[in-house]
């Protein structure tokens, strides 16, 4: 059995979860417009690849669900591109290894695109090497499973036991720094082939970076056999450049790099990320609203704008949506009722320090603080000898 479920495991269950809901699910649609009209309404504009003219929706209310990591990629300027011989692609046009084996391969970028390309050609005969290009935050599937794993037991304790969000803190923070100590501890130190820790540890970084600089995932990535990219990069079987690209030269297959060296390759494979999903946005949303929502204190994350009615914003991946999009769902289903909405999740930073990674997916009711207000009168009773 599988350590990890196939892409084709995931659409299978994807498409069985639609059937099985009664969904309406329109692939191969795209939306090139977004405005609210006059009444309040929103009006959406959307064109299908394969067919000519739009469909129009109308709606009271409108999630913007197209993830956390942007889909504009992000691509570098590159000093004689145009005239290099070779072939230079983003990770986002990689469909598989196929059309490079026996190929000399540079995967700029060492996050999770990156490591998962990387083991994937070095798999099916190409030759690739992985452009470091300064520190990162490393990660084990397994230890981020368990985390996973805690985190609905975790919002129980923080609902039901008396002063337990003390300790929540200090558990995410020995969570976090195990984190980096397994990854040494397995793989020992390669600072010298550049793979190096971010001076902050993994979950801190991925918050206050605002969820833009996730963990790389080194196990697990590809195929059923959970090989790690730091093993193949301990073992020189995928090279490192710790140098950034200088230029390409014209007419050949050499790429010159900021520290003099110079290497061959036939195809440059740029990992480097997507624009913020903003810039996604502003292809369709009304400019003005555009505008309003970029306002400080108007964007909200699971919940609806602030000043702009009906527009709500779902955000992360499938392990973030599978806590998250229930209170969404709760919330939107309260106000469409006419009904007071759900419990609020306790915002700022009291709210990061209860919930960690992933503060918007442990909801704290009201019943919450009431507990800890009669634990905490019963304990200063006790204490006092009043009890």
């Amino acid at each position: 059995v599988p350590r990890y479920m196939s892409r084709l495991d995931l659409a299978d269950y994807l498409e069985g979860y639609a059937q099985l809901n009664d969904l309406d699910v329109r692939l191969e649609h795209r939306v090139t417009s977004l405005i609210r009209d006059e009444s309040g309404n929103w009006e959406a504009e959307v064109v299908r690849t394969d067919q000519p003219g739009a469909v129009t929706f109308r709606a009271k209310e409108v999630v913007l669900a197209v993830g956390i990591n942007g889909v504009t990629p992000r691509i570098p300027k590159i000093e004689g591109r145009q005239e290099w011989s070779g072939q230079v692609l983003h990770s986002k046009e990689y469909r598989n290894a196929e059309p490079f084996k026996g190929k000399r391969v540079l995967v700029v970028g060492s996050g999770n695109s990156a490591v998962e390309l990387c083991c994937d050609l070095y798999d099916n005969s190409a030759e690739p090497s992985m452009l470091v290009r300064g520190p990162n935050t490393w990660i084990t599937r397994e230890t981020l499973a368990k985390y996973h794993a805690a985190l609905p037991l975790g919002g129980f304790l923080l609902k039901y036991v008396p002063f337990f969000w003390l300790l929540a803190p200090i558990l995410l923070f020995s969570q976090d720094l195990f984190f980096r100590f397994d990854i040494r501890r397995r793989y020992g130190d390669l600072s010298d082939k550049g793979i190096l820790n971010h001076s902050m540890r993994p979950l801190e970084r991925l918050v206050k970076s605002g969820f833009a600089k996730a963990p790389t995932y080194v196990d697990g990535t590809w195929g059923d056999v959970g090989v790690s990219i730091l093993d193949l990069i301990r073992e020189n079987k995928v090279p490192t450049i710790t140098s950034e690209i200088s230029h390409l030269e014209p007419g050949g297959n050499t790429v010159v790099f900021q520290d003099g060296k110079r290497a061959e390759f036939d195809v440059i494979l740029l990992c480097t990320g997507f624009e913020p999903i903003l810039v996604h946005y502003a292809t369709f949303l009304d400019k003005a609203v555009m505008e309003q929502m970029t306002q400080e204190g108007v964007f909200r994350i699971w919940e609806e704008m602030q000043g702009i009615p009906g527009l709500w914003l779902s955000f992360g991946g499938i392990a973030g949506s599978r806590y998250a999009l229930p209170i969404l769902g709760d919330r939107i289903a309260a106000k469409l009722r006419n009904q007071p909405p759900p419990a609020r999740v306790l915002g700022g930073p009291l709210a990061l320090a209860l919930g960690g990674i992933d503060p918007g997916l442990v909801q704290i009711p009201k019943r919450t603080l009431l507990i800890n207000l009669v634990a905490g009168l019963a304990l200063v009773g006790w204490l006092t000898g009043l009890i």
